[in-house]
């Protein structure tokens, strides 16, 4: 006979409630798992505890989530005995061993998931403020700042598409990340990643300054993360991060690496949202991988509507603050029915294409390629070095380098190494069709000879070529 069967016969006559032995060994059961001869707290993985310790832990948790229970020498004898001593097939009355994971399964309550006899941990908790039982729908005041952060209504409604599909599909996690860009300081970007942090809950959230430490070697907290939220991200065009953040957003399963531990194969549902005040021209033509939006609007810092922005992100703020108003707000969004033309698997650039993004791509290759070459023209140049042209291409033209790198090649310039500076290396040149540049010197058609770089041009010391 099982012995668990058997437990009902021994406590009656041992006096005290087999419902309560029942129900502290499944408490107990949630709390610990074992490792190496080791106990651990589910939230507190990184400290190893005796059995001891979790002994007198089990103790005093039990008289404070389970005052009702009268907790006699006898039936806390048995809950260890159930829980540590006896081995027994009830998977939720005893202390599993921990195979070493720790995964995120964003919809799944169990902090504990059973797979082949040991223990995983999940580390995704749903937030409180959907056991309140509130059944009202409502945006709030989170509604009027939608509006105004917002101000094209088409953004608006591919966020909110995104973010209602993100939370109806809590367990999944989309191909896509949305991006605010805005020139100016706080036009509220900040407080939005607070209100999604707020819907996705605490304790599954992240809030990061770039994405340094999601692409760095140590990564795994932000990838058992449901929600990262990037704030100033500014990358380099081609940069080993920018690659990495591509793996992130669009793959489910990836490498991870947690401190003390070797990298492991991790099953991520994470959902990004990033933010900049540098338009983010490292991202390449065509990437179907963010959704950018410009956030600019004159309820920026210091702007003519500043103080009366300020004072509504004050009210979000209060507003936020209680449970019951995020539970409205995320009742709205599970009841939005989405179009038949979204999807959070692919992001159509032809149809919900921003104009920043256009700009940001560099869709007007034609016009760009037309105007660098009006500017070269009305400055007189004919021989231009490399960091110069992508100086003109991303700042004055506010082009994608990515986009348009081989315009001096389409214009019929060519490129050629040249000292210049107290440096021993040579340095990239691009020199107008008909030129060429010798010993300092860029000479052309009919007699055309001037030095490379004027005497009161202080970027440049010509040694030779």
């Amino acid at each position: 006979m099982n012995i668990i069967n058997m437990q009902p016969l021994v406590v009656a006559a041992q006096g005290y409630d087999p419902e309560h032995l029942t129900l502290l060994a499944r408490a107990m059961a949630s709390w610990f798992v074992r490792l190496d001869n080791s106990y651990f707290d589910v939230d507190d993985l990184g400290h190893k505890r005796s059995r001891v310790d979790i002994e007198q832990t089990a103790m005093i948790r039990f008289r404070e989530e389970y005052p009702e229970v009268p907790l006699t020498s006898a039936l806390m004898s048995a809950v260890l005995k159930r829980t540590i001593h006896t081995r027994h097939t009830v998977a939720d009355q005893t202390i599993l061993p921990w195979n070493g994971r720790v995964i995120c399964r964003p919809g799944d309550a169990r902090r504990i998931i059973v797979e082949r006899g040991v223990a995983t941990i999940n580390v995704w908790r749903a937030p409180a403020y959907r056991q309140l039982g509130i059944g009202e729908a409502d945006q709030g005041v989170a509604g009027e700042f939608f509006d105004w952060f917002f101000s094209r209504a088409a953004e608006k409604e591919m966020f909110l598409n995104w973010l209602a599909w993100s939370l109806q599909n809590e367990g999944d996690k989309p191909n896509w990340a949305p991006f605010f860009y805005s020139a100016r300081m706080g036009t509220g970007k900040s407080a939005l990643g607070r209100i999604l942090i707020r819907l996705f809950g605490e304790a599954n959230a992240v809030t990061q300054n770039n994405i340094d430490k999601l692409t760095g070697r140590f990564n795994m907290t932000l990838l058992r993360s449901k929600l990262v939220v990037c704030e100033e991200v500014n990358l380099k065009p081609g940069s080993g991060d920018a690659n990495t953040l591509k793996t992130y957003i669009t793959e489910k399963f990836t490498a991870g690496e947690a401190k003390g531990k070797e990298t492991e194969r991790v099953e991520q549902r994470v959902c990004l949202v990033l933010t900049s005040n540098h338009l983010p021209f490292w991202i390449e033509p065509e990437d179907r991988r963010y959704y950018i939006v410009n956030v600019d609007h004159d309820g920026y810092a210091r702007g003519p509507r500043g103080e009366e922005f300020a004072g509504l992100v004050g009210r979000l703020e209060a507003w936020g603050e209680d449970p019951a108003n995020v539970a409205r707000l995320y009742n709205a969004l599970m009841a939005r029915v989405l179009p038949e033309d979204f999807s959070a698997k692919t992001l159509n650039v032809d149809t919900h294409g921003t104009e920043i993004m256009r700009q940001v791509f560099g869709s007007g290759r034609a016009t760009i390629l037309d105007q660098l070459q009006e500017l070269l023209d009305q400055r007189g140049v004919n021989a231009l070095p490399e960091a110069k042209v992508v100086e003109l291409v991303t700042g004055t033209l506010k082009a994608n380098i990515n986009t348009t790198k081989h315009l001096m090649s389409d214009l019929g310039w060519s490129k050629c190494a040249v000292k210049w500076g107290s440096v021993d290396y040579a340095r990239q040149v691009w020199v107008r069709p008909g030129f060429i540049v010798s010993r300092g010197r860029v000479k052309g058609p009919d007699g055309y000879d001037e030095p490379l770089v004027k005497p009161e041009d202080d970027n440049f010391e010509i040694i030779t070529v």
